[in-house]
């Protein structure tokens, strides 16, 4: 659960920062990938940023930690993460 917390609270930070007005699509679509998605198409969701090698890495590695949760604690911290983003706290 210490994870999940975490990649709320990553979330949360990144979403609603001052200098955005708006949740980049690019970013949800990684994060959905992330806990949906296979290993393969979470790489390819991220590709397009052009993540170096140690960058990969981490990914793959969080990939395998977040395939290990449960499946109602990925659906839980989605919708956290979409009630989070459109929280009046994000607007």
């Amino acid at each position: 659960m210490k994870l999940a917390m975490t990649l709320a609270l990553v979330t949360l930070a990144l979403c609603c920062s001052l200098a955005s007005a708006q949740v980049c699509q690019s970013f949800l679509n990684v994060m959905e990938t992330l806990f949906t998605g296979t290993l393969s198409s979470y790489e390819a969701a991220v590709e397009p940023f052009l993540p170096d090698a140690d960058m990969k890495d981490a990914g793959i590695q969080l990939k395998r930690l977040v395939d290990t949760l449960p499946q109602k604690a990925k659906e839980s911290i989605l919708k956290l993460t979409d009630k989070i983003i459109r929280s009046p706290l994000c607007a």
